[in-house]
């Protein structure tokens, strides 16, 4: 086989298939910080530093997208050759200088709106315009991804390291990440039957 995919376990499988509208299955987490080392001198804060350490920190699930087996239909990760972080890791300003009414304001909003399933499942909003030259991030995650924290974790990791120092070398690393071929129908229908 050339081709790479894994199969969604039954849990995540049924996390996908009972989502629908008005059951939205992600979950998603906001925290507020203090600009602080990422502060820019004309305002706001380093929106390509804390994207440059997102990418550092993504594992490969995060750079996966669900495809499905031709015959039974079940779910299976793939590497998505069209990831793009931009896409993923958002920015948004709030009316300066914005509280936290608007701040859950736009969390709803985010929530409220289904993760696009031909992407990769996941979205990181980083928001300014907080009182006081803080900044928020919002976290959305396909519960098929993760345990109930990972979200939460990446956006911990993400803001635990001083700005002064680069992004680690696993920022190298995906920078070079290349997705791995996609299976082909075929691959998949034996996939199955494994």
């Amino acid at each position: 086989m050339t081709g790479h995919f894994e199969r969604l376990s039954a849990l995540d499988a049924a996390f996908l298939a009972i989502e629908d509208e008005n059951s939205p299955m992600h979950v998603g987490a906001v925290a507020i910080f203090e600009a602080g080392p990422l502060a820019r001198p004309e305002g706001g804060v380093d929106i390509e530093w804390i994207r440059a350490r997102i990418d550092s920190l993504l594992v490969p699930r995060y750079r996966q997208r669900i495809a499905r087996t031709p015959v039974s239909g079940h779910p299976v990760w793939i590497d998505d050759a069209r990831f793009n972080l931009h896409y993923h890791v958002r920015h948004v300003s709030l009316p300066a200088p914005g509280d936290e009414r608007q701040l859950k304001r736009l969390a709803g909003h985010v929530f409220a709106l289904p993760l696009d399933r031909s992407k990769p499942l996941w979205e990181l909003w980083i928001v300014e315009g907080l009182a006081g030259g803080r900044f928020a991030i919002v976290t959305k995650t396909h519960h098929c991804m993760i345990d109930g924290v990972g979200s939460a974790d990446l956006m911990i990791a993400a803001m635990s390291a001083s700005a002064d120092a680069p992004p680690p070398a696993a920022a190298q690393r995906a920078r070079r990440w290349r997705a791995r071929p996609a299976p082909t129908g075929a691959e998949l229908v034996l996939g199955e039957l494994r």
